[in-house]
């Protein structure tokens, strides 16, 4: 009888924990309530020297809560110049520009407010599962992606707000797999996100694409999971 009392006590346990897990959203950690909405960024890309790998660059971005899934959608507008020769595949000409669109998407895996089950759909992201974002505080996170191999991070994003319409955002790549600087720093980002209402987001599209002269747009390719589809911008 009384490890029939055990055993159910134990069952029941397990079941209002998994219901308590199921009740969670995101929306009900502050972290992701300030993370939520429309964002206009402006960015620096560089060096581990500091100097510049690209001095000024833009982001819209939009995050979305859904219950327990996330997902974010980021425009990223380069200057002609390292982005646009790699992400471009020849389309642009001198001093032409380039938009890049990535989606991400995860889920709430705890009830500290942790994200993963990360995803990614453009070959200029690549799709890590290890990739995990963590709550600091309120006003805080970070997001880590693991080097399995090293057990150092490759990338560490951390997100500060100073207020819940202003945010920072602080990249570091990090040195994993050369034996003599393990740890050290190979590139940062910097960006700067202002909140801004979703009926702003066409014509700041508009303002960052005649800032940058951008005329091609890489996307995702519906067809090829994991590769690109880039094309000339309707003038």
């Amino acid at each position: 009888m009384k490890i029939f009392q055990a055993v159910t006590a134990f069952g029941l346990l397990v079941m209002a924990s998994s219901a308590s897990a199921q009740e969670t959203k995101l929306s009900d950690f502050p972290f992701w309530q300030k993370m939520s909405g429309w964002w206009a960024s402006e960015n620096t890309y560089f060096t581990a020297d500091m100097d510049y790998t690209v001095r000024s660059y833009n982001s819209l971005v939009t995050i979305e809560l859904d219950g327990t899934k996330f997902r974010e959608s980021e425009h990223r507008f380069y200057p002609a110049g390292i982005a646009t020769t790699r992400y471009g595949k020849g389309l642009m000409a001198e001093g032409e520009g380039i938009e890049l669109v990535v989606v991400t998407t995860g889920e709430l895996m705890d009830d500290k407010g942790t994200l993963g089950n990360i995803k990614t759909d453009h070959a200029g992201a690549p799709e890590d599962p290890s990739v995990v974002y963590s709550i600091l505080s309120d006003n805080d996170g970070v997001r880590l992606k693991p080097n399995p191999e090293t057990g150092v991070d490759t990338y560490r994003m951390y997100f500060n707000f100073t207020t819940p319409n202003h945010r920072f955002r602080q990249n570091f790549g990090i040195i994993y797999d050369e034996e003599d600087d393990v740890g050290g720093l190979r590139a940062f980002i910097l960006y700067r996100d202002k909140r801004i209402e979703r009926s702003d987001f066409k014509a700041k599209r508009a303002e960052f694409i005649a800032r940058h002269n951008v005329k091609v747009l890489s996307v995702a390719d519906p067809d090829k999971p994991g590769q690109s589809l880039v094309t000339r911008l309707e003038e």
